[in-house]
């Protein structure tokens, strides 16, 4: 038990303070746990087409036409916004009239540690979207080659990536641009290197939720059972730490979120995101704190949002799942 605490301590001090330019720190940003009840998130007044009312995000909307009128605003917002497909390498828009219902992850850069637990979970639930008839696609910030690298990493399918290497899609629905930025396409005002802007988000500057956040990794949570962290540990278990086995916790019980179990996952993705940082990141290493968020369309009418708050503050993916699906979250196939 020792070398878990030891190894615990490390992996705390490396998520606060292991950002300086000789180390490349690791991607992180948003993302919101999974928790039953997040704070709900409101699309932002400066982008919401004159005469219409701005809905109410991370909660499922409902049919009035009041609401599809209001919920039309991020359809006529992203209409005219194209993405690269990973796969193909071919452009698209990201919405377009008659397009069936489509799950939308606006993830941040492809190096950032949100990105990556936010696909892990993702994962688990894409048998489920598939069968429901349900687009998926998840859009990261920055380039090709560090699309791939990001796929590869987390065993994600690259045909439902694209890239967005300007951030055009958070500027356009008005995402957290992250600590010293006031907007997507925003230079910083910091004068401090890339890597050292994203210490004070961390911190919760600029980034509210996160620490509770990290610290919640270490502590467990026996009202929360997610399935997705023993099925990405079976995945890269080797035996030597970090790369355990899911059982190693069952010391500690089973059926819901073990201590230290989530920030394993995280410590592993750290090395993974570090050992890769200079091809992951975007271009434009402003942009390195750029926050995402999670839309579902049905049709031109959005049925969920939930903007990224900051660093591991990003949408329940339990919750946008079961909101695609209309089904309750304890159903899907990332809760067995």
């Amino acid at each position: 038990m020792m070398k878990w605490v030891v190894a615990a301590t490390l992996l705390l001090t490396a998520e606060c303070f292991a950002f300086s330019p000789s180390s490349a720190p690791l991607g992180l940003r948003k993302s919101e746990q999974l928790s039953s009840h997040p704070p709900i998130r409101q699309l932002r007044l400066s982008n919401v087409p004159a005469g219409r009312t701005p809905l109410l995000g991370g909660r499922i909307r409902g049919s009035s036409a009041l609401e599809s009128l209001m919920a039309s605003a991020e359809f006529d917002t992203l209409k005219d916004i194209s993405v690269t497909h990973l796969s193909s390498g071919e452009s698209r828009p990201v919405v377009s009239s008659g397009q069936a219902k489509t799950f939308i992850a606006f993830l941040t850069h492809w190096g950032d540690l949100s990105s990556w637990e936010y696909v892990q979970q993702l994962r688990l639930a894409l048998p489920d979207l598939k069968a429901a008839g349900i687009e998926v696609m998840c859009i990261g910030i920055g380039g090709e080659v560090a699309g791939r690298e990001f796929a590869k990493e987390n065993d994600f399918p690259e045909e439902l990536l694209y890239f967005d290497s300007k951030a055009d899609c958070a500027a356009a629905l008005g995402f957290e641009p992250g600590f010293g930025r006031n907007s997507a396409y925003d230079e910083q005002t910091s004068t401090l290197s890339p890597y050292l802007r994203l210490l004070p988000m961390l911190l919760g500057i600029g980034s509210p939720g996160t620490l509770p956040k990290v610290i919640y990794g270490y502590f467990g949570d026996r009202s929360n059972d997610p399935k997705w962290t023993v099925d990405h540990l079976r995945r890269t278990a080797t035996g030597a730490f970090p790369y355990v086995d899911p059982d190693t916790f069952n010391t500690l019980g089973e059926g819901y979120l073990r201590p230290f179990e989530l920030a394993t996952v995280r410590l592993q993705n750290m090395i993974g995101i570090l050992k890769k940082w200079n091809t992951l990141i975007p271009e434009n290493q402003d942009l390195v704190v750029q926050q995402g968020g999670t839309i579902v369309m049905n049709g031109e009418d959005v049925v969920y949002r939930c903007d990224d708050k900051g660093i591991l503050v990003y949408a329940p993916v339990k919750e946008a799942v079961s909101a695609a699906l209309g089904v309750p979250a304890d159903m899907l196939s990332v809760s067995k």
